[in-house]
């Protein structure tokens, strides 16, 4: 803030004329006037920019390792690459959601070794400081030989309050212990928070019951976590649903149960159909020899009244405040980072005002 450093130079100069001061001490009362209509503007809640990213990793390998088989995925240098995206971003992220950072117990013959990620996100040098991480929920139960839930949520601010949520009937013997992290974030140097839920529906075809039950469960949650904290209520993951353009019925599901959540991809206009599972376009996905494209991650924003009452109004950036991330690893042949496509949002988050719709720039 300029107001406090245009008061120390003020009395560092005061003249000691008595005109000169009192000019001068009007100007020291204007600026320090300045200064606190400043600190109460962050106060009652300013506009705040929040940079959130979800990514489903592909915490697994291609093909499974069998005797001396190669990992086609290259799962050290997708996890890596990740790593290094996130912890260099510019500007950094506020929110990042990853599903499929598995901790197995099954020496990495399946699954992918999440230490490269890790290491990455603790490098030294330039880049933010240091991330608040909640991983690898919900837990597994290692006596069933269960993987921990694969799904995570990182940020650079304050975690006031977290919670794992496994659902019922995922899981099993080397399967994943499914579910979602809900955890409010106290946004650095605002009043604002915001309820995060990170959500990792279940996959495949047969299981659109069993993913209607895991949204009733998240839904119950969300009410009753969040539909009376007044915070603005962001909803993100791989939901395994394909949504608009090649949407099913399960998609209305989803609208049914979370209250009709803002989709931000749809919302924003975005320039194509925005395929985050992509078979023709992912090298990564085309390795099982899939023959499909959906869209089934997303950014969501819960404004059901019985969900969320909350005090603010949440607006993506104009002109690719929404967007999906490509990335890729390093060296001569390069792989997508998973076979997923990630989802980004870049948000402007301010108090409602009566009678006006607030838009991002």
């Amino acid at each position: 803030m300029i107001a406090p450093i245009l008061v120390t130079r003020l009395r560092q100069t005061l003249p000691r004329t008595p005109q000169q001061t009192i000019l001068a001490t009007v100007l020291v009362l204007g600026a320090l006037a300045l200064s606190k209509a400043e600190d109460r503007s962050i106060a009652q809640g300013g506009r705040v920019p929040l940079r959130v990213l979800t990514l489903n990793m592909y915490g697994l390998r291609y093909p499974p390792r069998l005797g001396w088989m190669a990992d086609e995925s290259d799962c050290a240098e997708r996890f890596r690459a990740v790593g290094r995206r996130i912890r260099y971003a510019s500007p950094p992220y506020d929110i990042v959601a990853v599903q499929e950072l598995y901790r197995a117990p099954d020496l990495h013959i399946i699954t992918c070794d999440p230490a490269p990620f890790l290491e990455a996100l603790e490098q030294t040098g330039e880049g933010f400081g240091r991330l608040r991480l909640i991983l690898f929920s919900p837990k597994g139960e290692a006596w069933k030989g269960e993987v921990d839930g694969g799904i995570g949520l990182l940020t650079p601010h304050s975690v006031e309050e977290s919670e794992a949520v496994r659902f019922a009937g995922s899981g099993g013997p080397f399967f994943a212990a499914r579910g979602f992290i809900f955890a409010r974030i106290r946004i650095t140097e605002s009043n604002l928070k915001v309820d995060a839920y990170v959500v990792h529906l279940s996959p495949g075809r047969q299981n659109s019951e069993q993913r209607k039950r895991e949204l009733e469960t998240l839904s119950k949650a969300i009410a009753e976590k969040s539909s009376a904290s007044g915070n603005p209520v962001l909803v993100l993951g791989d939901f395994n649903i394909a949504g608009p353009p090649v949407a099913g019925s399960e998609y209305a599901t989803i609208l049914r149960q979370m209250g009709h959540p803002r989709d931000l991809w749809l919302e924003n206009g975005a320039p194509d159909s925005g395929f985050t599972y992509d078979c023709f376009g992912n090298a990564v996905a085309s390795l099982r020899g899939c023959d499909y494209e959906a869209r089934i991650d997303y950014v969501w924003i819960v404004t059901d009244p019985r969900l969320s009452q909350s005090d603010y109004e949440v607006n993506a950036s104009q002109g690719g405040g929404v967007r999906k991330v490509e990335w890729y690893t390093d060296g001569p042949k390069p792989l997508p980072v998973s076979d997923h496509f990630g989802v980004e949002a870049s948000l402007w988050i301010e108090r409602k005002r009566v009678g006006m719709s607030l838009k991002g720039p």
